[in-house]
């Protein structure tokens, strides 16, 4: 299947779906130093601001199957100032909608921190499965932990 990397970082999805046999087709990060570091391992050069892309040239984004995004948890974090959509960072989400509408890929993954489900009284967590429900899209979630996908030969 085809996938897209958003918020893509050093490339943490493009790793697992890479390995499961995926195929990246469109990567974005902003972070200048982590794109070229993506590049470098990936081969992929990631476009940066996605406000712009999605913006000004959402056509550039090629159809895909799965739709990757680590999107930005500070506003949503215990660790910060827990201001949720009222930090610019906040609503990055919103771009992730646009893009499933105009893409419709059958499957997303995003990721961020466990708290977002109970930030604002849970108020986060309602409006962003009830954006998603009005697109079509059903919301399963879970809450991991980097030792629940530990390899065997660590284990």
């Amino acid at each position: 299947m085809k996938f897209i990397d958003l918020f893509a970082g050093l490339g943490g999805f493009h790793k697992a779906l890479h390995e499961l046999g995926h195929e990246c087709v469109f990567a974005s990060e902003l972070d200048t130093t982590l794109r070229d570091v993506y590049k470098m391992n990936w081969g992929i050069e990631p476009k940066g601001d996605i406000k712009k892309i999605v913006t000004h040239e959402i056509d550039s984004i090629p159809k895909h199957d799965i739709l990757c995004a680590g999107f930005p948890c500070q506003p949503f974090s215990k660790a910060g100032k827990k201001l949720g959509r009222e930090d610019e960072r906040g609503t990055l989400f919103d771009e992730i909608v646009k893009i499933l509408e105009a893409r419709t890929p059958k499957f997303f993954i995003l990721e961020n921190v466990p708290f977002i489900a109970k930030h604002d009284n849970e108020a986060t967590w309602e409006f962003m499965q009830s954006e998603l429900d009005r697109i079509g899209y059903k919301v399963d979630h879970n809450i991991y932990s980097p030792q629940d996908f530990r390899s065997e030969e660590h284990t």
